[in-house]
């Protein structure tokens, strides 16, 4: 007996103990492998319908999962609809916007109507002005020398003097006539002589000279005064305080004079510096600025002596003080601005002064110019055609027209109304809001319980034909009467009567939330003769599935405007809609409904989603458990088919053997 060897059968090895065979059939010419496999498919038939099983029950749960995600929506829906802003909102509108803004203030009630007002006039803020006379003087001595005699760069001018930005000499122009100047060795005295005696020869009644405290004063009898012309180079007008100085000229004169002294204090020098304020110099004194600290209304402002006035000034400003200060070279003051209008005090160095910084700029002692805020003052007109007055230390006026806040931006003597209505936006935001939400729980509801479409393939009745039939489409929850009954517990709450609502309005339908009234099916009509398949179509028929209409934004704003109270009980009462569609949703899908007022229902254990889910998962475990079983006794059965077939093979393989030895034994003895 001879044998050929056999190609093995590729695919899939069954059975988990006894390896597959190589080479199978060596010796009995038997494809072993392949014999085993089909007898283990046949044995793992029953498995195939069971994965389907387990298949369409996973994706049962992945559906639940789904409501479960679009319910939690319409519980947010829910929660937007309960806010007590959707029904107590009121909107203002001025109608001038340029002298005041309007807008309802939020948890008060407002009148709806118009209003007058017939004046207005704003709040001002405190102000306190520092001492004009703070620093140092261009006439004061240094070294003996009045500062306006030395040169520009070493004198008290309050801005640092400088020649042309791109080198050389600084140049400036009056009546048409250019003067040169250096910084470094011409003084005020000697550039005023100089400018003098140049323009006199063009206008001889012109004079420049230094008047009062420190300032320049240039003059004609003759004819007006021009000044500054675009090739002017350095800032000495600016050093001069010329350059933002009103001029007043006539047809046979001008005079200009300086904004302020020419000095003053220097606010990008260091308090160390020998020209700013709080230097002592040995022919005048001044206070000193040293290390330590300040108040403004008992907030402690630090101060080091590397400090200048600009950054003391920035320190203010980003203290709690309460104040904005600022510094003007025209002026030489350092004013503080009270961040509230009204008249509200500002309170300075109250608690010390160790720096001397007050002093030195001029906040303390003799100079200072203290300006009182003003309140703010609205007159409306009253429906008996009087008027009533209201005062406010803020802008804000929230006392003139009740739940509205008036921001007055201009005072104004020219009459405006102010027009107020309930703000109705937000309700119809919020009903929407839920409808959208409501709408796409019960879509998907609806799609994942709907029944599958028979259609059938021939037409019965026919010669030579049977009738045969299929479905097609349906939901994977089609069947579920559990989440069924959901959907028909839904549509029952939103279009049923609401207990307790009242009797204006007890029903979501006479506020413009209503149920539709068709359903669309997809059909399938009987086959017509020669045609071996079922036309599908659509149709429309009178009743609902459960869905909402669009909601009717004007039935809702009428019901509102009719009776406000009504509407907010029927949606958001005790027994109203958030209350017991929120209850029901709460137990549905076990997490809370979130209301303005508390979570409506009671939270489960268990919800009733989850149970389905529970059901469904323990259904999954037991089929499992089957294939399980079944695939565990399919690779047995391998095992021991691959076993025997290995044991018969070595059998046969020794005979074969044997056979082979008895032939050479018997053709070697000539037998």
């Amino acid at each position: 007996m001879s044998s050929s060897p056999i190609t093995p059968t590729t695919g899939v090895q069954y059975g988990t103990n006894v390896p597959p065979i190589s080479f199978p059939g060596i010796s009995s010419g038997l494809d072993y492998n392949s014999i085993i496999n089909q007898l283990t498919t046949i044995a793992l038939s029953p498995t195939v319908a069971l994965n389907q099983q387990i298949a369409t029950l996973n994706a049962a749960n992945a559906e639940l999962i789904k409501i479960d995600n679009l319910l939690n929506s319409v519980q947010s829906a829910l929660a937007g609809l309960s806010q007590s802003s959707n029904f107590a909102g009121y909107d203002a509108l001025s109608s001038n916007l340029s002298a005041a803004t309007a807008q309802g203030i939020s948890g008060q009630t407002a009148a709806p109507g118009t209003y007058t007002i017939k004046s207005e006039t704003t709040a001002t803020s405190t102000t306190v002005a520092s001492n004009v006379n703070a620093g140092h003087s261009i006439t004061d001595l240094i070294g003996g020398t009045p500062s306006q005699n030395v040169p520009l760069i070493d004198s008290y001018a309050a801005v640092t003097p400088q020649n042309s930005p791109a080198g050389g000499n600084g140049s400036f122009t009056v009546d048409g006539v250019t003067i040169s100047y250096n910084v470094a060795t011409d003084s005020l005295s000697t550039i005023l002589s100089r400018l003098q005696t140049a323009v006199q020869a063009v206008d001889p009644g012109f004079t420049a000279s230094l008047i009062g405290g420190g300032r320049v004063q240039l003059k004609s009898t003759d004819k007006p005064i021009a000044i500054g012309s675009a090739n002017d180079q350095g800032n000495l007008l600016s050093v001069l305080k010329l350059d933002s100085a009103q001029l007043n000229n006539t047809a046979t004169s001008g005079v200009i004079t300086s904004t302020s002294n020419i000095g003053g204090i220097n606010q990008a020098l260091d308090f160390n510096s020998v020209n700013v304020a709080g230097q002592t110099t040995d022919a005048n004194t001044k206070v000193a600025v040293t290390a330590g600290f300040f108040t403004i209304n008992g907030v402690s402002i630090n101060v080091n002596t590397g400090d200048n006035l600009a950054s003391v000034i920035a320190r203010i400003n980003a203290s709690t003080a309460g104040v904005t200060a600022s510094y003007s070279a025209d002026t030489n003051q350092i004013t503080l601005t009270s961040n509230a209008s009204g008249p509200q005090s500002i309170v300075i160095g109250s608690s010390g002064d160790s720096s001397n910084f007050l002093s030195a700029v001029g906040l303390t002692g003799a100079g200072v110019t203290t300006k009182i805020g003003t309140q703010a003052k609205v007159i409306v007109q009253n429906p008996s055609g009087g008027t009533t007055t209201y005062y406010s230390n803020s802008n804000s006026v929230t006392n003139a027209i009740p739940g509205v806040q008036l921001n007055l931006l201009s005072s104004t003597a020219t009459p405006f109304t102010v027009s107020v209505s309930q703000n109705t936006s937000n309700l119809v935001s919020a009903a929407n809001t839920f409808i959208s939400a409501y709408n796409a729980a019960v879509t998907e509801i609806n799609t994942a319980t709907a029944p599958p479409t028979v259609s059938q393939s021939s037409a019965p009745g026919l010669p030579g034909q049977t009738a045969s039939s299929s479905s097609f489409g349906g939901g994977v929850l089609y069947g579920n009467t559990d989440v069924s009954l959901i959907q028909q517990q839904l549509t029952n709450l939103v279009s049923g009567i609401v207990p307790g609502a009242g009797t204006s309005y007890n029903s979501l339908s006479q506020i413009g939330i209503s149920l539709d009234s068709s359903v669309t099916q997809i059909v399938a009509s009987m086959p017509t003769p020669g045609s071996t398949t079922s036309p599908i179509s659509t149709q429309t028929l009178s009743g609902t599935d459960g869905l909402l209409s669009p909601l009717d934004s004007t039935k809702l704003l009428a019901a509102f405007t009719a009776n406000p109270n009504a509407v907010q009980t029927l949606l958001n009462g005790p027994a109203g809609l958030t209350q017991q569609l929120g209850g029901y949703l709460t137990g549905v899908t076990g997490l809370p409904t979130l209301l303005a007022n508390g979570i409506a229902g009671n939270i489960p254990q268990t919800s009733l989603l989850q149970n389905f889910e529970n059901s469904i998962t323990s259904q999954i475990q037991t089929i499992q458990q089957q294939v399980n079983n079944i695939t565990g006794a399919a690779n047995l059965q391998a095992d021991l088919l691959r076993s025997e077939f290995i044991s018969s093979e070595t059998l046969i393989s020794g005979y074969q053997s044997l056979q082979s030895q008895l032939g050479s034994f018997f053709k070697s003895s000539g037998a």
